[in-house]
């Protein structure tokens, strides 16, 4: 151990000594004050000159102690002293100067200015405590700092002697106007001690917070003496005699509180001082030793540095080879990355494309198939045998087979691009679960299988795509239909979730899925062994179902017993504190009754089509229509003419056509001042994300999909022509729907 920390341990042993030694005054004086009342009130003195002798050497050894305090508390670190210490310097200067008016004062001393007495001497007495407590609960409560300014200094100082020169003018001069202390032959009044009590409460409070000061240096000291002054002035609150013990043991009391607060003050400002001093030096002469100690290791490590260094800049001249050598590798990799990417989206928009094209050139048959198929099963061209209308319904099955295979194909290829666009928001999952249900349950009954009525243990909104959630429910549903055993059963849940998801369930008694196939479930193209079967399907359905639950930041699993069957569940996120309202079962629009509105006026309308087949399905469909007027022509250009000549109440226009598309030709009907209002339907068979958008933003009031579904056609047609007030009423159309399941 060096002698820098024997130094700082015996300061601070001094400290905590002194400390010590104040709390343990304290202690013992307040245990003596408690047991005085048991003690016989013995009288010390017989006659006024002996007490005054005692009470002039008390007395003047206090006075003495209050001048050191402010001696050492004034003159030390004049620039960097504290506010607090200036207030109690200052006012232990002002307690001996009222200390000795007190002395002068007292009752058988000659005659000071004015005649002396037992009032005149409790007068300063008063004053002096009064000024003891301000000082020490300033000190307590204000922060032990500086002032901000050095003239507060002087300030404090000034008011101190203002109070002493007022308490001297009312003692010697204004005596009479003072409440009265002490009357002859009765003793103290109520007013002295009343006010002797509330002043000792007050140092009291002085105490308690100097004790919780633990910044300041000799805080236990300065704590010690306001309570040793509170225990003192009790006592001169409960004398009858100025000779009996208790007066003396008060003032015995006061000279220690004052000798605690000199201890106090000197820790902080003489010896602590000179404790640092002492502890510098040994700080310097350490350093200095350390000192040379550094400059002789830094001689060899120079020497040491030297040689690293030399060998430093050879290894930095063989790594800044190195480093080019591999920037120039870099840039090379960097080139074959850039090849690689343009390679890739080279090949993704080739497959962009083909999808495309594929998906217009198997859709452009479609319509016909479809169309005339449908218009067929009407029986509005003549009446179908039951083999005809079996082998119709052969027709339908497949080509909406081949249609959702294209459907499919499509949305697994956008899933894939990362190119599907989501409307994620807050859905209600009541009305959802009642249109899902109504749509499967028509399904069902031609498939001799049941759909019970949905449950919903948990009614709070979720965060969902509404179209897109429908079609995943609507894809489980589905297939719980077409792989569930003769006369089975299918029911929807919907309950709480973990984690903050609400769980949808959709349950079969199918046959289950073997073990060995439960890997390869999600996989695309993979009906795991069911092409061999009767059951119709893509093979993709859930690889897109599972990929769209995730892309609404959801999760999709399932739980399956052979022989029993199996659930598919889909959890998705809740939203907090929204919970969905009852309302009443839904119905679905009755597909197989469409009319539209009837005013009884003929209404014209211009199909611009280059495919021969779609324009005889369109004036199929409009020989079925009472009071429709049906222009055809097959180039955009020869639509605008037409649309400007007769201006037709709705134009169907295809988009990929002969010359300018349908893109521009809407564009141009909409400047048009003529044409700019008349409604303008897309019907085409590009029904890719982007070519929709651009087909809407072009003026299109709705983009229908080829092959055309007749009674999303007419229902389109019926609420636009009851937009803009022509209404005629063709017969209602009993027609198949494309999609049995609600999909499209």
């Amino acid at each position: 151990m060096n002698d820098m920390d024997l130094a700082g341990r015996g300061f601070a042993g001094g400290q905590t000594e002194h400390a010590r030694n104040a709390v343990v005054t304290a202690v013992v004086l307040t245990a003596l004050f408690a047991f005085m009342p048991a003690l016989p009130r013995i009288t010390l003195f017989t006659n006024l000159d002996d007490y005054l002798a005692a009470h002039q050497t008390v007395e003047s050894f206090t006075t003495v102690v209050a001048g050191l305090v402010f001696g050492i508390g004034w003159n030390s670190h004049k620039r960097g002293r504290s506010g607090n210490l200036s207030i109690l310097a200052a006012g232990f200067l002002g307690i001996g100067l009222l200390n000795i008016g007190h002395t002068l004062s007292y009752k058988g001393m000659p005659s000071f200015v004015t005649v002396s007495g037992s009032e005149k001497a409790i007068a300063f007495w008063f004053a002096e405590r009064a000024l003891a407590v301000t000082c020490l609960l300033a000190a307590a409560l204000r922060p032990w700092r500086p002032f901000a300014h050095a003239r507060s200094h002087g300030l404090v100082l000034a008011g101190v002697l203002a109070w002493v020169a007022l308490a001297f003018y009312a003692a010697l001069f204004r005596l009479e106007d003072l409440p009265r202390t002490f009357i002859p032959g009765e003793g103290l009044t109520a007013f002295k001690v009343t006010t002797e009590i509330f002043l000792n409460a007050l140092f009291l409070v002085a105490a308690g917070l100097l004790w919780r000061d633990k910044g300041l240096s000799g805080h236990l000291g300065l704590a010690s003496a306001a309570w040793v002054m509170g225990l003192g002035g009790l006592y001169f609150a409960i004398y009858t005699n100025p000779f009996d013990i208790y007066n003396q043991m008060g003032h015995l009391y006061i000279m220690v509180s004052y000798v605690l607060v000199y201890q106090g003050l000197f820790l902080g400002t003489i010896r602590k001082p000179y404790e640092q001093l002492h502890e510098s030096g040994l700080l310097l002469s350490q350093a200095n030793e350390e000192l040379r100690h550094a400059r002789d290791e830094l001689e060899v490590r120079v020497e040491e540095r030297t040689g690293e260094l030399q060998q430093e800049i050879a290894e930095r001249q063989f790594a800044e080879e190195s480093l080019r050598s591999a920037l120039a590798n870099l840039e090379l990799h960097q080139c074959e990355l850039e090849r690689a990417k343009e390679a890739a989206d080279s090949a993704n928009q080739a497959k962009s494309d083909f999808l495309s094209s594929m998906s217009h050139e198997l859709r452009t048959p479609l319509n016909a198939i479809l169309g005339f198929a449908q218009l067929l099963m009407t029986g509005r061209p003549g009446p179908l045998t039951d083999k005809q209308r079996g082998q119709l319904g052969h027709i339908l099955k497949g080509g909406n087979h081949l249609l959702e295979l294209i459907n499919e194909v499509l949305d697994l290829a956008r899933i894939e691009a990362g190119k599907l666009a989501l409307s994620v928001e807050p859905v209600d999952p009541v009305p959802l679960m009642t249109e899902c249900v109504a749509l499967a349950r028509s399904y069902a009954q031609r498939n001799g299988v049941v759909v019970e009525d949905w449950r919903v243990d948990d009614r709070a909104q979720v965060w969902i795509d509404y179209t897109r959630f429908k079609q995943v429910l609507l894809n489980l549903v589905s297939n719980a239909i077409k792989y569930n055993r003769p006369n089975g059963t299918v029911s929807l849940a919907v309950t709480t979730g973990a984690d903050g998801m609400v769980r949808f369930a959709v349950t079969d008694t199918g046959p289950g899925i073997p073990v060995d196939k439960r890997a390869s479930l999600f996989q695309p193209f993979n009906r795991l062994g069911a092409e061999v079967t009767e059951v119709e399907g893509t093979g993709v359905g859930l690889t897109i179902t599972k990929r769209l639950v995730e892309a609404m930041n959801g999760h999709m699993g399932f739980d399956t017993e052979e022989g029993v069957g199996t659930t598919f569940w889909v959890d998705v996120p809740r939203v907090d504190g929204a919970v969905a309202t009852e309302t009443g079962p839904c119905q679905p629009a009755d597909i197989h009754s469409l009319e539209l509105a009837s005013h009884g006026c003929l209404w014209r309308l211009l199909y611009v089509e280059d495919n021969p087949a779609n324009i005889q399905l369109m004036r199929a469909l409009a020989s079925e229509l009472p009071n429709v007027a049906l222009t055809t022509t097959h180039t955009a250009e020869l639509g605008l003419e037409l649309a400007l000549r007769e201006m037709p109440d709705i134009i169907v226009l295809d988009v990929n056509l002969p010359g300018m598309d349908g893109i521009e030709a809407v564009r141009q009907l909409k400047q048009m001042e003529k044409t700019r209002n008349i409604p303008v339907i897309a019907l085409s068979a590009n029904v890719t994300q982007g070519a929709m958008r651009r087909g809407l933003e072009a003026g299109f009031v709705k983009y229908l999909m080829k092959p055309l579904d007749i009674p999303e056609f007419l229902a389109t047609l019926d609420e636009l022509l009851s937009s803009v007030g022509r209404a005629p009423a063709p017969q209602p159309l009993s027609v198949e729907p494309l999609c049995p399941s609600g999909q499209s």
